[in-house]
């Protein structure tokens, strides 16, 4: 019969030897699992970086839209032109080297003179009337068409001096910057319009709307987030008003204790001086006796 105590021994060993085997299985299974956190730990770092990234560059596009979008719906208020032939024509006049700015006002200047020439009155009635157009006629077509016809007739003219006096006087003083635009003709401007229209650049009138709905709701939206601001300030107002006046008393009082003690105060830096430099003294003195 075998001895007790060696199969206690042996059952010690087999429970040691199990029990290394789990320590070792756990602590291989613990590694796994921190290597596997880490891993997905990681994607959603950069998964929450990519989306940040992609909500940032929406939010960029929403407000390039809105913008965009917004100022060629209030153009077209002004002018009386489609936001399509508006956004035609800006191309066209960035090709040019002409200012949209420029051309709206010139537009509008145009329009004036039009309106006038047609009843017979208007300093630009003769400059009509010398490029072969009648202002009538001219006043039935949209301002588009309008420019485009104006343009047609400048280009014929072969005198420089003369077809920059003749645009001045029915664009106003900006006309002349006009003429690289409308040097072509009616067909150079079409030309460059149906350019836009093949690169996508046209933009509807029923985009436009959206775009300045969304223009007006983000105005509206930081005026609101602006006003949150001051809400805040002035429910703080009370608070921090009476704080500083506190504290400028205090610096009120600190200031006039100072004017009437300067002794004790140069007292008073001469005793910390003089502790700082035995402080020293020790730190040299402790240092040269731990050598």
């Amino acid at each position: 019969m075998a001895d007790s105590s060696g199969i206690r021994a042996g059952r010690a060993y087999v429970e040691l030897g199990t029990s290394d085997k789990l320590a070792a299985g756990l602590k291989k299974a613990r590694a796994q699992l921190a290597a596997f956190s880490a891993a997905v730990t990681g994607i959603g770092r950069r998964m929450s970086v990519l989306g940040l990234g992609a909500l940032s560059g929406m939010g960029l596009a929403a407000k390039a839209f809105a913008e965009a979008g917004g100022a060629l719906m209030d153009m077209s208020g002004r002018t009386g032109m489609s936001v399509e032939a508006l956004s035609e024509l800006q191309f066209a006049a960035k090709q040019s080297g002409v200012e949209m700015e420029a051309l709206e006002g010139s537009v509008r200047k145009m329009q004036k003179n039009i309106a006038e020439a047609a009843t017979g009155s208007g300093s630009a009635a003769k400059a009509f009337s010398d490029l072969g157009l009648s202002a009538a006629a001219l006043l039935a077509l949209s301002p588009d068409q309008q420019l485009e016809a104006i343009a047609d007739r400048l280009a014929r003219l072969q005198n420089p001096a003369q077809r920059a006096a003749a645009a001045m006087e029915i664009f106003g003083k900006s006309g002349a910057g006009l003429l690289p635009l409308m040097q072509d003709g009616a067909g150079g401007i079409a030309a460059l319009r149906k350019q836009a229209r093949a690169l996508g650049l046209t933009m509807s009138t029923e985009d436009a709307k959206a775009a300045d709905e969304l223009d007006d709701s983000l105005a509206a939206l930081w005026m609101t987030g602006k006003r949150l601001y001051t809400t805040i300030g002035s429910a703080l107002a009370p608070v921090l008003t009476s704080t500083a006046k506190a504290i400028t008393g205090i610096v009120s009082s600190s200031m006039a204790w100072l004017r009437q003690n300067r002794g004790l105060v140069v007292a008073a830096a001469g005793v910390a001086a003089a502790i700082a430099a035995a402080g020293v003294a020790l730190l040299g003195l402790g240092t040269v006796a731990g050598i």
